[in-house]
């Protein structure tokens, strides 16, 4: 109570420079004020009969101002939540079948009516794409994603051995590139059997998707399920179309793709539509298209996918 009668001492003096009528009502209030801030709280009806008197205290007599915690911090902001959401490596719990391995920021598949033409395929340059040709098959960079974790990397194949702008003259029995230099290490991308590799470009380790290069598209046998491997597909986006998130509908087109398609020639070309295929790896693959038909390791007609895909957007 010292401090109190303190202030009580000063309220003539305080009460002449702020324009305050110091008068025994005011000084009952800080009475009140000073018991009921000292006594134990039951309930928030005590702390708003204190308010009127404390606030009257404080202007009187300047003990200092009360800045109250914002209750809505930097503001509520409305967020859009993607339908696939991208996680650094080891940030997710345990046992999360979507538990992604690429750098948080990566390419998702969002929810759309119509999306918009997305290429992830890097571009050409002095009249070829950034490539990898592993003992004949050919391998296109992707600009996503940018870093992929070392988890993702299944084993080495080799290294490369040729380093040249004019890849097509390079012995299809070694490993060349004319975006990774030569020395480095070309590896398997876990999960993918074949249709991909990783290697090292400047510090960071870059995706390649198969692909044709030099009207050469199939070794053996081989069918586009061999060069596709997108048997953990989680979503499909189709531009210009729409976006399948629903995990089951999108492997089940998958499914009708990699086991309809038929093969039409080894060439191809980009065009201004794409098919995107997210897998639970975080990974996402492209095809081009045109019509009914998908290119990457060369050109495939398949109608009964794209109709099964409009079906399932109804």
């Amino acid at each position: 109570m010292k401090n109190v009668e303190e202030r009580l001492r000063a309220l003539p003096e305080m009460a002449e420079s702020t324009g305050l009528q110091a008068d025994e009502q005011l000084k009952r209030k800080i009475l009140r004020a000073a018991r009921e801030e000292n006594a134990p709280r039951r309930n928030g009806f005590a702390l708003r009969r204190l308010a009127p008197a404390l606030c009257a205290a404080v202007v009187l007599l300047g003990v200092g101002a009360f800045a109250l915690p914002s209750l809505l911090g930097n503001g509520a902001k409305e967020t859009q939540t993607p339908l696939i959401e991208s996680h650094p490596a080891g940030n997710v719990a345990p046992g999360d079948k979507r538990a992604l391995d690429v750098p948080a920021g990566s390419l998702t598949i969002r929810s759309s009516s119509n999306p918009s033409f997305r290429s992830i395929w890097a571009p050409m340059s002095g009249g070829n794409f950034p490539l990898i040709g592993v003992n004949g098959r050919y391998y296109r960079l992707l600009t996503n994603p940018t870093n992929v974790s070392g988890s993702l990397l299944g084993q080495a194949l080799g290294t490369v051995d040729t380093y040249t702008s004019e890849p097509a003259l390079a012995d299809r029995n070694g490993i060349c590139s004319n975006a990774v230099a030569a020395g480095e290490t070309v590896y398997a991308v876990s999960g993918m059997d074949g249709a991909m590799v990783a290697a090292n470009m400047n510090g960071q380790t870059r995706v390649f998707q198969r692909v044709s290069f030099g009207d050469n598209a199939l070794m053996g046998g081989e069918s586009l399920a061999d060069t596709l491997r997108a048997g953990s597909a989680v979503a499909l986006e189709l531009s210009g179309v729409g976006t399948i998130n629903d995990e089951a509908t999108a492997q089940r087109l998958v499914n009708i793709l990699t086991s309809s398609a038929s093969f039409l020639r080894s060439g191809g070309s980009e065009t201004n539509q794409s098919l995107l295929i997210q897998l639970s790896s975080g990974i996402v693959v492209q095809l081009a298209v045109n019509g009914e038909r998908v290119i990457a390791c060369g050109t495939w007609a398949c109608p009964e996918f794209f109709n099964a895909f409009q079906e399932a957007l109804q």
